[in-house]
């Protein structure tokens, strides 16, 4: 079934656009999912003992730092990787929990994750498995942290994902490549399509990604709240909300509680059912406020008939005070 064209930009002309409709390509060519495809997210070598994964695809933020869903993506995205490598058959990974460290230092390019799978959860009924990972930029360390997922059959017409390293074309080298035709995309493609024409008239090629995504957070009197729109464009392979989309918009709400001075520093998520239906609600709670350190509650619910429903994500976030806002103090 196909959609309607959607009057936009030549995206031959458009570098946004190219990658979009570059990264639908991919998902069908190679049964991955949208946002791994989009940040460029590259498996240069799969392996349970040293898996490489690079983030090739993601903006830095003016301050220096990593985009938060480029970083979430890669470090699910790597820790799932090394986990594959260990599997004898074709299997859907679902996360469980995850954590991460961050150290603060500043990105100089691409993000580079390796990761290590640590064997399985003993005497669980479901098959648990472990892994952890860093992820660096050139010398520096931005991150590290670690995961456990459930190993589960796939869904019957689910294709096992190759996991291969790719490259984003260079922007004289688009000519050669083949993208799909925007009038002729599927319904679901069509809308992760114009999710983007979107997100260009609203934010402009700098402000894109935070406008494609689509969270929207609020401050409020006892910390923040956020809402985020479901959409083909932050799918997993199932249909539900990629883990590292889901993480990163729970971290904007968070942040949101907090001045801007207070910057994430730590991420403890504990992943309570799929990331599913028309919109998802964020809700956080500042849990302590010190001098140097702040501690946020952040959950996320599905939304039913306007109220919250299923619990989806619960994750606590701690927060360290910039050193130039300190010194005001």
């Amino acid at each position: 079934m196909t959609s309607t064209a959607v009057a936009a930009p030549s995206p031959a002309e458009h570098p946004i656009l190219r990658r979009v409709l570059h990264a639908i390509h991919l998902g069908h060519e190679q049964g991955f999912h949208f946002p791994g495809n989009f940040l460029a997210v590259s498996f240069d070598h799969v392996a349970a003992a040293g898996s490489v994964t690079t983030l090739k695809g993601a903006p830095l933020r003016a301050d220096g730092s990593a985009d938060p869903v480029g970083l979430n993506v890669l470090a699910d995205l790597a820790l799932a990787a090394s986990i594959r490598a260990a599997l004898q058959r074709d299997t859907r990974l679902a996360t469980v929990n995850l954590q991460l460290q961050l150290t603060g230092a500043a990105c100089a390019g691409p993000l580079r994750a390796v990761s290590h799978f640590h064997g399985f959860l003993r005497d669980t009924t479901g098959q648990q498995a472990i892994a952890s990972v860093s992820i660096r930029s050139g010398e520096r360390e931005i991150a590290l942290g670690s995961g456990t997922f459930m190993v589960l059959d796939l869904p019957s017409g689910t294709r096992a994902p190759v996991l291969r390293a790719i490259d984003l074309p260079a922007d004289a080298d688009w000519a050669g490549v083949a993208l799909p035709a925007p009038a002729g995309l599927g319904d679901s493609d069509a809308a992760i399509y114009a999710q983007a024409l979107k997100a260009l008239r609203a934010g402009g090629a700098d402000n894109f990604s935070e406008a494609f995504w689509g969270f929207r957070t609020r401050t409020s009197t006892q910390g923040a709240s956020g809402t985020l729109r479901n959409g083909a464009h932050l799918g997993n392979r199932v249909g539900h909300v990629q883990g590292g989309v889901l993480l990163a918009f729970a971290q904007a709400t968070a942040h949101a509680a907090l001045p801007g001075n207070w910057p994430v520093s730590s991420v403890t998520a504990g992943f309570v059912s799929p990331g599913e239906g028309e919109q998802l609600r964020a809700r956080s709670r500042v849990a302590h406020r010190g001098r140097l350190t702040a501690v946020v509650r952040t959950e996320i619910n599905t939304v039913v008939a306007g109220r919250p429903g299923r619990r989806v994500l619960e994750v606590l976030t701690t927060h360290s005070l910039r050193k130039e806002a300190a010194a005001e103090t």
